[in-house]
């Protein structure tokens, strides 16, 4: 009978228990997720996050983005022949 190895990983946990999740981290889980052609819930089910921790992340960086510039231009149009 072979021998199970098991790796413990400390992560790091706010007062309440929560795990905090690098910024890192999250920056990539949100990019394979963009990729991925998955739903948000679908693709936090997989990678085993909270559905609304991850909404929260993607949300956070769509806000970061800058936005374009929107600009008016005046047109002038021809006068109509009666």
């Amino acid at each position: 009978m072979g021998t199970i190895a098991t790796e413990l990983l400390e992560t790091k946990r706010d007062e309440r228990g929560r795990r905090i999740t690098p910024a890192a981290e999250r920056d990539a889980l949100v990019r394979a997720y963009s990729e991925s052609g998955l739903t948000q819930k679908a693709f936090a089910k997989k990678e085993g996050v909270k559905y609304p921790t991850f909404v929260s992340w993607v949300q956070a960086q769509r806000r970061q983005r800058p936005r374009p510039k929107v600009g008016f231009t005046e047109l002038t149009l021809p006068r109509a022949v009666s």
